[in-house]
């Protein structure tokens, strides 16, 4: 058993039990694979816990949650970002100053590095660094290890601005952020730091909005999604591929003649390594065979060679969304749905060899609502995190509201019933097999 592998096995057994010697996943004569597990975060929370993340090796989760009572001495009565040592249990707070004293507007949007030593924040108080004041929601970056608490930013051009998200790269070196603005015009910019230099590298307007950023582990690769305010009934909308360094930029969403899809499109992702991008269209023009009409798909863009796959449900017929790839591209976590207010069933498919399972169900395998962040799965899809308002997740009190879980996943020889690779379209040896070497 990898090491990786042995850190989730341990963060996912209750304290108290010990960790089953060998991973079920690598089916050990004798053993019987082991069923999914789910632990619960905010056991007996008095607050909403809102879509963590994970960082690549799996053993940390990041989180905003309006709980008072998840460490001692909250008392900003604010949301917080906090972070969960999964091999230690232990839970902190994230939008601190240096000191670890709490902020008194608190802190939202948490993300958490690759390498888990480094999350972005943004915050809106000014005692979160001596002597540094900003007058509106920032970008802050933590460094886990020694404490220090560093301004990102959130000045892009225009006024009245305010950091909406941020994402960083695993070395903490590269935040990129997205920050909102009502004058001249109403908008959204995205912008990355180097926090070795200081430089900042703006994104060329697209649209109206530019939101959601998302960095590759090195920092090389950044994808974010945008979005106009009119025509009002069908607003145009992109995925776009950046590298900040260079200072290239396009498209993902477009055809094989190089034009813009004619669908809607938006949840741009990347994976760890960088080589691909994903992102959710209504398009019917992209070049994949597409089943399901006007709904809605997660499509895969390799970004070395461009080509494009369509990832379709278990039954064709569904729309898929909210699609999050794992460190390598090889799996993809998404949701399988009939109309906008079906909670829809999690699955995780195996790009390479088409295999498919149930990611997220509840105790008793049934399908369940649940938000997820930018990072819910780590970097070999073994484990998932999640929030969800369900009661019967997991053993324990739960909160009035939504709490924060992660999901050991099941073994990956657990194949969804009638569904076969020819529903997935798309070169299923355009993903790599290996994983990067945690």
């Amino acid at each position: 058993m990898t090491a990786a592998a042995a850190c989730v096995a341990v963060l996912l057994t209750p304290a108290g039990v010990q960790a089953a010697p060998h991973d079920a996943h690598h089916g050990q004569p004798g053993k019987k694979p082991r069923a999914p597990h789910t632990l619960r975060l905010t056991q007996g929370s008095d607050g909403r816990s809102d879509a963590p993340s994970l960082s690549a090796d799996g053993r940390y989760a990041v989180f905003t949650s309006s709980a008072t009572n998840l460490v001692p001495g909250d008392t900003n009565g604010a949301s917080d970002v906090f972070l969960r040592d999964l091999r230690t249990g232990r839970t902190q707070r994230v939008g601190t100053d240096a000191a670890g004293g709490q902020s008194g507007f608190g802190a939202t949007a948490g993300a958490i590095s690759a390498s888990g030593r480094y999350a972005v924040f943004v915050s809106a108080s000014t005692d979160l660094i001596p002597g540094e004041v900003h007058d509106g929601p920032a970008v802050y970056r933590r460094d886990l290890r020694s404490g220090e608490v560093r301004y990102v930013g959130r000045d892009l051009g225009g006024s009245v601005r305010w950091a909406l998200h941020a994402s960083v790269s695993a070395d903490g070196r590269y935040v990129a952020f997205a920050s909102s603005e009502a004058v001249p015009r109403p908008g959204a910019v995205v912008a990355v730091r180097d926090m070795r230099t200081g430089e900042l590298t703006k994104m060329p307007l697209r649209l109206h909005r530019s939101t959601n950023p998302l960095l590759s582990d090195d920092g090389s690769v950044l994808v974010y999604t945008c979005s106009s305010y009119w025509p009002i009934d069908n607003s145009a909308s992109d995925a776009m591929v950046a590298d900040p360094q260079a200072g290239t930029h396009r498209s993902l969403h477009t055809t094989p003649d190089g034009v813009r899809g004619n669908g809607r499109v938006s949840q741009a992702g990347v994976s760890g390594d960088g080589r691909y991008a994903s992102f959710t269209s209504t398009a019917t023009d992209l070049g994949p065979e597409d089943t399901n009409g006007a709904g809605a798909n997660v499509f895969v863009r390799n970004l070395r060679t461009d080509a494009l796959r369509i990832v379709e449900a278990p039954d064709p017929a569904l729309s898929t969304a909210d699609g999050a790839l794992s460190g390598n591209g090889r799996y993809l976590l998404f949701r399988a749905f009939a109309t906008g207010s079906d909670a829809g069933t999690w699955y995780l498919r195996d790009l390479r060899n088409g295999r498919t399972r149930v990611a997220i169900a509840d105790a008793d395998g049934a399908p369940v609502q649940v938000d997820t962040g930018d990072r819910p799965l780590d970097a070999r899809a073994r484990t998932v995190a999640f929030s969800s308002v369900a009661d019967n997740l997991a053993p324990g009190p739960h909160s009035p509201e939504a709490d924060a879980y992660v999901r050991r996943l099941p073994r990956p020889n657990a194949l969804v019933p009638h569904w076969s690779p020819k529903n997935d379209r798309g070169p299923v040896s355009d993903i790599s097999e290996t994983g990067p070497d945690l």
